[in-house]
């Protein structure tokens, strides 16, 4: 037993040079399994939840248009794809009803091919749980390696209060595919994996209108390798679609695609609302459609606002990535700038994005965590009004209120103004403080 400087025994030390002792590890283990299982059991139940109550009035959901382009391919019709009387068709055979219609590409109906196979219902079923899984991994993985010390069940947990994603679960939607897909686009382009990133996003061409945009950025703004690694992996994989594109409905799907979407306003349900979009494009319908300023929101004048707005977006997103750049990855912690710099991509996207539903502002989920996580932990601390400012605008945007009453007042429009002013704050951010030390 070792002894004191004056012969007493020396109490037994239960410093292990930082290293904590084996049983005090074994309890943490233990507690974080604990974690895990109590949130797979709760989002196992939410899943349960979400398709018996919802599974039951699925005329109002966008999942039968998915399903029944699927069962359109499954049974040989993959050529008539854009043809709105046969989509209808199987829409009343399949579903019972004749709603809006499907106008992704033709690719993704191989997707819902995966649960095609099942009745209607327990298809839905089979795919809200799929669309947790989704969510699970991606959140994971961004909790793993860029969210420390956050734990992901606790992310998903709180993830499920989010009314877009709601949204997204409840209407049977791919935007959680696309969230997944967006995640680990950022995770390999931090790890400088530039190639998988341009990979990861190809994948997500099913919302051309949202990822077109965010490859835009990034093709501008990386450094000369990063950058041809994106390129080159986007268009390997966007020519690989394309040629399933083709395969499904042929090589004219290239000229009726766009001629379907083109006159896809005057078709009945064509699900085309400007006042549900949380973009500029929804921003500049509520000026023009009141007649503030000039003509509707058809006019002349509105697209050039529409333009100009989404120039100076650009530009906002492009200052934020030189600054970033000027850093990363020579001082390891300007990775925070980087973490910044793709949340304002995102953002970005978003807002420019020509077609957008309330359900793709599930997308908003990794922005939310990646700037929540640099307002709460980065050092030197935020001054008190940009904190509290970042804080509240995260919290109008992550909370229900917002949601459910532009909802309810069919006027969803007014969530771009937290989502405007949240870029706006990220871009000043970036600029003016120092990245954590």
């Amino acid at each position: 037993m070792a002894e004191t400087a004056g012969g007493a025994p020396a109490k037994p030390s239960v410093d292990c040079d930082g290293v904590l002792p084996a049983d005090t590890t074994r309890k943490l283990a233990i507690a974080f399994r604990a974690k895990t299982v109590l949130a797979l059991v709760f989002v196992v139940s939410f899943a349960a939840l979400v398709g018996t109550r919802f599974s039951n009035s699925l005329r109002g959901a966008d999942f039968p248009d998915f399903y029944c382009a699927a069962r359109m391919l499954a049974e040989g019709h993959g050529h008539q794809l854009y043809d709105a009387d046969l989509q209808r068709q199987y829409q009343a055979r399949y579903a019972g009803r004749v709603g809006t219609l499907y106008i992704h590409p033709p690719f993704e109906a191989v997707i819902y091919l995966t649960v095609a196979w099942l009745p209607l219902k327990h298809a839905y079923l089979l795919w809200s749980l799929l669309n947790l899984a989704f969510l699970a991994v991606g959140l994971r993985r961004l909790a793993k390696h860029a969210l420390p010390p956050w734990h992901w069940s606790v992310l998903l947990a709180a993830s499920l209060t989010f009314v877009p994603l709601l949204l997204c679960l409840e209407q049977g939607q791919d935007s959680l595919l696309l969230l997944l897909l967006v995640i680990l686009a950022f995770m390999a382009l931090r790890s400088e994996r530039s190639f998988a990133a341009g990979c990861w996003l190809a994948l997500g061409l099913f919302k051309f209108q949202i990822v077109l945009p965010l490859v835009l950025v990034l093709a501008l703004t990386q450094p000369r390798t990063a950058r041809t690694g994106i390129v080159k992996g986007f268009s390997l994989v966007a020519l690989a679609l394309a040629g399933l594109s083709a395969a499904i409905s042929g090589w004219s799907v290239f000229i009726v695609y766009p001629e379907f979407l083109l006159h896809l306003r005057a078709q009945p349900f064509a699900g085309i609302a400007p006042q549900a979009m949380a973009n500029l494009r929804g921003l500049t319908f509520f000026f023009f459609r009141s007649d503030l300023f000039f003509g509707n929101d058809h006019s002349l004048w509105a697209a050039v606002a529409l333009t100009a707005l989404s120039a100076a977006a650009l530009l906002g997103a492009l200052i934020v990535w030189k600054q970033a750049h000027a850093e990363f990855p020579i001082r390891p912690a300007a990775v925070e700038k980087f973490d910044l710099a793709f949340a304002n991509t995102v953002l970005f996207a978003l807002l420019v994005a020509y077609h957008l539903n309330p359900h793709d502002l599930s997308l908003l989920l990794l922005p939310i965590a990646l700037l929540l996580h640099s307002t709460l932990t980065r050092k030197p601390r935020l001054p008190g009004p940009e904190k509290w400012l970042t804080l509240g605008l995260l919290g109008i945007l992550f909370l229900p209120p917002l949601h459910l009453w532009a909802l309810v007042e069919r006027e969803y429009w007014l969530v771009s103004i937290p989502v405007l002013l949240l870029f706006l704050s990220g871009m000043a951010i970036s600029l003016t403080r120092p990245a954590s030390k």
